[in-house]
């Protein structure tokens, strides 16, 4: 090996990344450097982000330090601004604004994708998305804070706006994000009694025909609406939004929902950073061989979100989920280190296992190796495994202990409001707890 090939840089903090650095310091020998570059110092356990929404666990609970997770790695928190790939070069920018620059042997992508509000008129302004632990943060502290202006308002069709919630998109990320965010309207209106004849409401907007188009049975998809619809959310399929301001979101139909809150969890864009590689892309992510090679370019690997990685299982793009992720990461990770020792490499392939979706009001629907499970047992089953795969046993205890507490305790109606010179600078009106806030 040269001393090149023997250093490996990772673009990406996330479930990709930093499973491929633990997996590469268990295949690589102690000499090889393994570099992480990304701009947190963490990782977030994404799947549990609509449960920090909902206020069910503490933000702090769905993320882990990436130097607590890997033994030998050597972590770089900055943003990367350029790939200098004829000279094999990483530049990047450091937190207090400072340039820097690392070099590598092979480069691997897994700095996933962005989020793309900008489909929908307004929804860049006015929309919040759910990428992010201060996403999650944001949304609970808005819903929260529209409850208290609401409790003040004595216009009946302000309050009532103030109290309605518009999800757009009925994949997975909406409808738990519904389903938890119906639960915690649920668990705080004792806490307003100016409220008591006024009744939430949430609006689920679907473009297609049937929420959950990831299950493959409909069987559990019809499920999901019927229970989220016993729930009081009102689920709109093919229904599309055409335009949004801070206080309505205009449907294809032409009808005007008048809202206090509008979260999309649909629209994704490529990274910037994937943008400027030159690279052809397909589907708005790099394609890559069948070991997740970059087609057509040397030393660059990628996984994740970022990439079109083809399943040899089925012959099917990878989605881009946490479990798809995980598992390129230790294909990939078996696949560098038989590179680096001059072995042919193997194709990704993976049988998934299965799918989970929390719908609210202890319910969920599952398909685990072509078994459907709905309504109670799904949702037991659905926390069983969230626990089991929660990294480092600090986290478990927590997020158990938190769950336990949910359930005879209502969840905390604490709002920490920002300076208002920070919301003058032109940052949105929400306002954000701080992340030692527990629920």
């Amino acid at each position: 090996m040269t001393e090149t090939r023997t250093k490996l840089v990772i673009i990406g903090g996330g479930f990709a990344g930093v499973t491929l650095a633990q997996q590469l310091e268990r295949l690589l020998p102690e000499e090889a450097e393994i570099v992480v570059v990304s701009s947190e110092n963490h990782m977030v356990f994404t799947p549990m982000l609509a449960e920090v929404a909902g206020r069910t666990i503490s933000p702090l609970h769905v993320v882990v330090p990436g130097r607590q997770l890997t033994r030998r790695t050597r972590w770089l928190v900055a943003r990367v601004t350029a790939v200098d790939r004829d000279a094999r070069e990483v530049h990047y920018t450091r937190m207090d604004g400072t340039a820097g620059s690392e070099t590598y042997g092979e480069l691997v992508l897994a700095c996933g994708a962005a989020a793309n509000l900008r489909e929908i008129p307004g929804l860049a302004a006015c929309g919040f998305p759910l990428k992010s632990v201060i996403d999650a943060i944001a949304i609970g502290n808005r819903l929260i804070g529209n409850f208290e202006t609401a409790a003040t308002e004595t216009d009946p069709a302000i309050r009532q706006r103030l109290l309605t919630t518009v999800v757009i998109g009925g994949g997975f990320s909406g409808v738990e994000l519904a389903g938890n965010i119906s639960d915690l309207t649920d668990s705080i209106r004792c806490f307003y009694p100016e409220l008591k004849h006024e009744t939430p409401r949430i609006v689920l907007l679907q473009r297609g025909d049937h929420i959950v188009p990831e299950l493959q049975a409909r069987a559990l998809s019809e499920f999901a609406l019927d229970k989220l619809r016993q729930n009081g959310i009102d689920v709109r399929l093919k229904s599309e939004a055409k335009e949004v301001t801070p206080t309505s979101v205009t449907l294809a139909s032409g009808e005007v929902i008048e809202t206090g809150m509008i979260i999309c969890t649909v629209g994704t864009q490529t990274h910037p950073l994937v943008t400027s590689l030159d690279l052809p892309l397909e589907r708005g992510r790099l394609k890559t061989d069948p070991d997740m090679k970059v087609s057509g370019a040397d030393h660059l690997w990628a996984l994740g979100d970022c990439a079109l990685i083809a399943n040899a299982y089925n012959d099917r793009p990878s989605p881009s989920t946490a479990q798809f992720a995980v598992q390129q990461a230790a294909q990939l990770a078996a696949n560098l280190a038989r590179f680096c020792e001059g072995r042919p490499t193997r194709p990704f392939s993976y049988r998934p296992r299965g799918m989970f979706a929390s719908i609210g009001h202890h319910n969920a629907v599952a398909e685990i190796y072509g078994v459907k499970i709905s309504g109670f047992v799904a949702w037991f089953l659905w926390r069983g495994l969230y626990l089991f795969k929660l990294p480092t046993l600090k986290r478990k205890i927590d997020v158990a202990i938190n769950w336990a507490v949910s359930i005879p305790f209502p969840p905390n109606i604490v709002q920490l409001q920002r300076p208002m010179r920070d919301r003058d600078a032109g940052s949105r009106e929400e306002t954000i707890p701080q992340q030692n806030q527990k629920p």
